[in-house]
């Protein structure tokens, strides 16, 4: 796996030696990664690219602002109300047809 999008802070899938456990990256170190295992019976605090296995970035919170939330254009393409008010005039037809047989 290539290190070029991982950064400080994300955490890491490492295969080091037929043992896989995650880390938590702390900076990078000559040839891979420096590591911060997230369980403490392991003892590896670095890898190489060769061993990284999975990867998850961290990520912050969405920044907030004082603007209103505008929908988006295709959420306004929708028109649910006038499908509803087509299946209600339907049902009422088949329940017309249904009453005229019986």
């Amino acid at each position: 796996m290539r290190l070029e999008g991982i950064q400080t802070g994300d955490i890491v899938e490492v295969d080091r030696n037929g043992r896989r456990f995650h880390a938590l990256v702390t900076g990078q170190a000559p040839g891979g990664l420096a590591l911060a295992p997230t369980d403490r019976r392991v003892n590896y605090y670095s890898c190489r690219s060769r061993e990284v296995v999975g990867h998850w970035s961290k990520r912050g919170r969405p920044r907030q602002s004082g603007a209103p939330l505008r929908p988006s254009p295709r959420q306004l393409e929708l028109k649910l109300d006038a499908e509803l008010n087509g299946d209600a005039e339907l049902r009422s037809a088949d329940a017309d047809a249904g009453a005229a047989e019986g």
